[in-house]
């Protein structure tokens, strides 16, 4: 079990699905906690701190060459969380987010 433990922590992919489920599940609380209306939810986490996670994303993947199935990760966390409980506009987020992954993930060289 604990050999398992190891491999986990070690997993690059398991911290790319953490922050995932972080930024789609209980980020929205806080904004609701904080009394931060949808407005401010779909501006400041949909369009600016998930852009920039689906940027990061692109550029982790491709800097610690993880497979290209890394950049779906998030896209589908976010589908679902859409599916559970947002607007239909959702689903065009996730295509955008993927979308920018796989641009980020293909600008920068393997060559240094």
């Amino acid at each position: 079990m604990k050999n398992l433990w190891n491999e986990v922590k070690k997993s690059k992919t398991t911290y790319i699905a953490l922050i995932s489920i972080v930024l789609v599940f209980i980020v929205p609380i806080l904004f609701n906690l904080f009394h931060l209306g949808r407005s401010n939810r779909i501006i400041f986490l949909f369009f600016i701190i998930n852009v920039f996670f689906s940027a990061f994303i692109g550029w982790f993947a491709k800097k610690y060459q993880l497979s290209f199935y890394n950049l779906v990760i998030f896209p589908i966390i976010f589908v679902v969380s859409v599916f559970a409980k947002y607007g239909k506009y959702g689903y065009f987020l996730a295509g955008i987010y993927l979308v920018l992954s796989i641009l980020i993930y293909f600008l920068f060289d393997d060559k240094k």
